[in-house]
């Protein structure tokens, strides 16, 4: 266990120290003279983050059979629950899902529950890749980048080209009767991976309709991006181009440092970074990354309660 911890707890302290020299090269005071135009705009940026939460509740609820039924109610509690757990720990994934079936126990099975998370989560995942592609293919066609970076960027891409192709493919391939017997934990993995082949043959229409609303979930993240920015900027107006490469950036660092607790440093050094390359000030791109935690912490507090209040449920 110890050994275990010993990632996410090096991830967190070379955070702090990302932290520390973003903050530095910037300044405080500029840092907090930016943050303070937004002013009452924060809840606009939260109300726009609970608005992508229900999003995936109802994608999720949607790739339940028909017939399941799951109320939205306790799919987007549900959702604010796994995220805060996802959040708080290095686990990421690893405790955020188990939290969400945890809490609705009393209203799915469990195989129609994991089942289910199973087809969001890959569905989620293809619509991540696509978002991906899309930024990185405008960010080669809109800013100068340097040799090193532009090919670093071409070779993302055709790492995610490849990722998607083999999720597609994964999806679509039926699984065969009695694949495996070999042990206990093996079968269920095939049973489950049974369950979501044959929910993605079956069922297209609703499997599109899923990745169509992923890709809303991806608009808000924009949006909330650009909304931001206008109101960090000041007397400058954002454009929508800087707006899908701020959030291309962090989306991708979500995907690659999600085991370090709220990714403490790590989002501040890598938005802050980014800035002078989308031609916004780097007080700018390290306060984006400051009101973006803001809105997460609010959420995190919001799941929290309610995975404290959970043991006093009944169905």
């Amino acid at each position: 266990m110890r050994r275990q911890h010993l990632v996410p707890i090096a991830g967190a302290a070379c955070g702090l120290v990302l932290f520390a020299w973003a903050v530095r090269g910037v300044g405080v005071e500029p840092i907090l003279e930016t943050v303070r135009r937004v002013r009452w705009g924060i809840v606009a940026i939260i109300a726009l983050g609970g608005a992508r939460f229900a999003v995936r509740a109802q994608c999720w609820r949607w790739c339940l059979l028909p017939g399941v039924p799951l109320d939205f109610r306790h799919a987007f509690a549900a959702f604010l629950a796994g995220d805060a757990v996802g959040n708080v720990t290095p686990l990421g994934m690893l405790a955020s899902e188990p939290t969400k079936v945890l809490l609705t126990r009393h209203h799915l099975a469990t195989l129609d529950s994991v089942a289910s998370l199973a087809l969001e989560n890959i569905l989620y995942t293809i619509s991540v890749l696509a978002m991906l592609a899309f930024g990185l293919a405008l960010m080669l066609a809109t800013v100068p980048l340097s040799s090193a970076i532009r090919w670093t960027t071409v070779g993302g891409l055709a790492v995610i080209g490849v990722l998607a192709t083999a999720v597609v493919a994964a999806l679509r391939t039926p699984v065969a009767n009695g694949a495996t017997q070999a042990s206990r934990w093996r079968s269920r993995v095939v049973r489950l991976r049974t369950e979501v082949s044959r929910f993605a043959l079956e069922h297209p229409a609703r499997m599109a309709r899923v990745f169509a609303l992923q890709l809303g979930f991806h608009a808000l993240a924009v949006l909330e991006t650009f909304l931001t920015l206008e109101w960090l900027m000041g007397a400058r107006t954002p454009t929508l181009t800087q707006a899908v490469l701020f959030e291309t950036v962090n989306r991708l660092t979500v995907v690659l440092f999600k085991f370090i607790p709220f990714r403490i440093g790590i989002d501040e050094a890598t938005s802050g970074a980014a800035a002078s390359l989308f031609a916004v000030t780097a007080a700018a791109g390290v306060a984006l990354a400051v009101v973006r935690k803001a809105r997460q912490l609010f959420w995190t507090g919001i799941g929290l309660l309610l995975i404290a209040r959970h043991p006093a449920d009944r169905p």
